[in-house]
């Protein structure tokens, strides 16, 4: 089986010396530990841990209050808007969606736990890994790491064929955002990335073998995070919770039933959300 979409390539987000930096000063790090050397040897780290995969991405989304610590939480609906934080491999085209309103409303925390909760009887194909919180005494540095290679590896285990490289590092060009409160002494922050998933694309064609969505949720927990020694070698109790779900189709037919079957389940109006047409 196939899907046809349209695709326009682009160039992922860069996880550089730039990004890394502008996230590392959010924690509060001495300038002398962001030195472009330390900077080069912690991306490096990270990247040696990236799983290499081949299924690609068409978008990278979260919802806005993730990109900022400004932002107003969106109204509660039974849609959740998603806004892009980060540049993929793919862009849509201006003649169609790619299913992508449809993967939002799937990939939704409740709808796709209760589309895998109930997979017996509706036969979903998604999976999810919830792997057990991280905890221990670490620098802030490598508490940031942690969370960075973290959400990779979970994010990436959910995907037989695993994510693309350049994909999961442009989904880590902003995932350190500042509190809501800078007086605050402890550092804790949750974050989601929803990440469109393409495999195998044809451009030549606009076929590609599937089309998925990957969520990613986390939540990095600093303990007096701005307690600092002269030397920046002082460590801090942390807590890193991440969890992980996806599910690829070759079937416009099966993916339009995921999403309706959410519809119905949730009663949601369907004069209020986009159709889905295989």
């Amino acid at each position: 089986m196939s899907i046809n979409i349209d695709l326009k390539a682009d160039t992922p987000s860069q996880f550089d010396t730039d990004a890394l930096r502008k996230q590392l000063e959010t924690m509060g790090m001495a300038c002398g530990q962001l030195t472009t050397e330390n900077l080069e040897s912690y991306i490096q780290q990270v990247n040696d841990k990236i799983p290499s995969g081949s299924v690609q991405s068409y978008g990278i989304k979260a919802p806005p209050e993730d990109l900022s610590a400004n932002s107003e939480e969106t109204a509660k609906s039974a849609v959740p808007s998603l806004v892009t934080a980060a540049k993929a491999n793919w862009t849509i085209s201006t003649s169609g969606d790619g299913y992508g309103p449809n993967l939002e409303i799937i990939q939704y925390p409740d709808h796709f736990n209760c589309l895998y909760e109930n997979r017996d009887l509706n036969g979903f194909t998604g999976t999810i890994d919830n792997p057990p919180p991280y905890t221990g005494n670490y620098p802030n540095a490598e508490a940031i790491q942690k969370l960075f290679i973290n959400v990779c590896t979970t994010a990436s285990a959910t995907v037989v064929k695993d994510v693309d490289q350049d994909s999961m590092r442009a989904t880590l060009t902003n995932v350190i955002q500042p509190l809501a409160n800078a007086n605050l002494s402890n550092y804790n922050v949750s974050g989601s990335r929803a990440i469109f998933l393409v495999d195998n694309y044809n451009q030549s064609t606009k076929v590609a073998d599937a089309l998925g969505v990957l969520f990613v949720n986390w939540n990095l927990a600093i303990r007096d995070y701005k307690r600092k020694s002269k030397d920046g070698g002082d460590t801090h109790f942390v807590s890193l919770t991440v969890r992980a779900g996806s599910v690829l189709y070759d079937d416009p037919k099966k993916l339009c039933a995921d999403y309706n079957w959410v519809l119905a389940t949730f009663k949601i109006d369907r004069s209020t959300v986009p159709s889905c047409v295989p």
